[in-house]
């Protein structure tokens, strides 16, 4: 392990976001993960699993977003709906002081549209992603 004299993490920062030829300059948040199916297999005679199996991939993510950045995306999106825009690639992307990139590729798209109105300054929106495949580490 290389230990890094200044101790400086990565921070939110350190993130950019990119998707559909643009770079995401409002993202509050991002959320994506995968998560695989396991199981203890049992044998005859035995009361402890004897091995164990792998299965399905399952994915999960979550987008917040500042609602100018949405709006300014439904304007563009088929029939003003950003539901109907086709699955994407999403970039987030970080490097650190060292330039040690991380990049992470999801392939998602939205699937759920709505707004949340209060009296917070800037109105931001939280939406819920239909995710396909997420791609860890996979600097360009």
């Amino acid at each position: 392990m290389r230990i890094i004299k200044n101790g400086k993490a990565y921070d939110g920062a350190d993130a950019i976001c990119t998707a559909l030829g643009q770079i995401w300059d409002e993202v509050v948040e991002v959320e994506y993960s995968a998560d695989r199916e396991h199981k203890h297999n049992h044998t005859i005679g035995a009361h402890k699993p004897t091995s164990w199996s792998m299965g399905n991939e399952t994915y999960s993510g979550r987008l917040v977003v500042m609602m100018n950045q949405i709006v300014a995306l439904e304007k563009a999106a088929p029939n003003g709906n950003i539901l109907d825009i086709k699955p994407f690639d999403w970039n987030t992307t970080f490097a650190d002081d060292y330039n040690e990139i991380v990049n992470d590729t999801v392939v998602w798209k939205f699937q759920s549209w709505g707004r949340k109105v209060n009296t917070e300054m800037g109105l931001a929106q939280e939406f819920n992603m239909f995710v396909l495949e997420v791609k860890p580490n996979n600097v360009k």
